[in-house]
């Protein structure tokens, strides 16, 4: 049998092909970034979640209790509460219904035993919110320096129908001209 013979160039190339190390099947930076980042934030908010639930509870009531002692206790009668009337929808004057304002307003109660005065009348306080908000155009709504005057004209309004000293602020959460 006749053995090939092979130019020694050509005899050490396929060895030398066959003898370099395939391309490592490892960790890869890519691998590293697209699997190393998501699992630091989960790791991240687990910790936050312990920490806010286990650790800070228990320290926070030693640093309040100072404050607490402190301030003086409000009775019954200086205790604020905010009366809530959720979703006024009311067209605004001169909008011909193109328009609307929705707004849900609170007023700060003074005394818990006068909160319930608030709730008995709330129907009323519905209609003279509807009636002073429908009595304003655009131009009343929209500037930030009328809206102090429109909290004024609610507060006095509704304080005609309740007894003395029940309310001393108006405050609007939801204020959306459409």
């Amino acid at each position: 049998m006749a053995k090939e013979t092979q130019p020694p160039d050509q005899a050490r190339q396929p060895q030398a092909a066959a003898a370099a190390p395939a391309a490592p099947q490892g960790v890869t930076p890519m691998k590293l970034v697209i699997i190393g980042i998501p699992v630091f934030l989960v790791q991240l908010a687990v910790v936050y979640f312990l920490v806010s639930k286990f650790v800070a509870p228990s320290s926070a009531p030693s640093q309040a209790e100072p404050a607490k002692a402190a301030e003086p206790k409000e009775s019954a009668d200086q205790a604020k509460s905010i009366f809530v009337v959720k979703d006024i929808i009311v067209n605004p004057a001169g909008t011909n219904g193109t328009r609307f304002l929705l707004t849900t307003v609170g007023f700060e109660i003074n005394g818990v035993d006068r909160e319930k005065d608030v709730e008995k009348k709330e129907v009323q306080v519905r209609d003279v919110l509807n009636t002073v908000l429908t009595s304003k155009g655009l131009d009343d709504l929209v500037r930030p320096e009328q809206r102090e005057a429109l909290r004024k004209e609610i507060l006095q309004k509704v304080a005609e129908m309740l007894p003395a000293g029940t309310l001393s602020n108006v405050y609007f959460s939801k204020f959306i001209i459409q």
